[in-house]
């Protein structure tokens, strides 16, 4: 199994911002309910929020 792939700084950020914000076009263009979207956004602002913390150390 191919570990170096999956702990890459790429696929963290396709896994966090590209995957649901193709999923999120995806929702919107089939018409899709609202929490759907919702959940969506939700995970794209949580994965910005977890990858932005390690890197704003005070």
């Amino acid at each position: 199994m191919n570990t170096e792939f999956t702990s890459s700084k790429w696929f963290l950020l396709l896994v966090a911002i590209v995957l649901p914000l193709i999923l999120l076009a995806a929702a919107a263009a089939l018409n899709a309910g609202i929490c759907v979207m919702i959940v969506l956004l939700v995970w794209i602002g949580t994965a910005l929020i977890l990858l932005y913390l390690p890197k704003n150390d005070y």
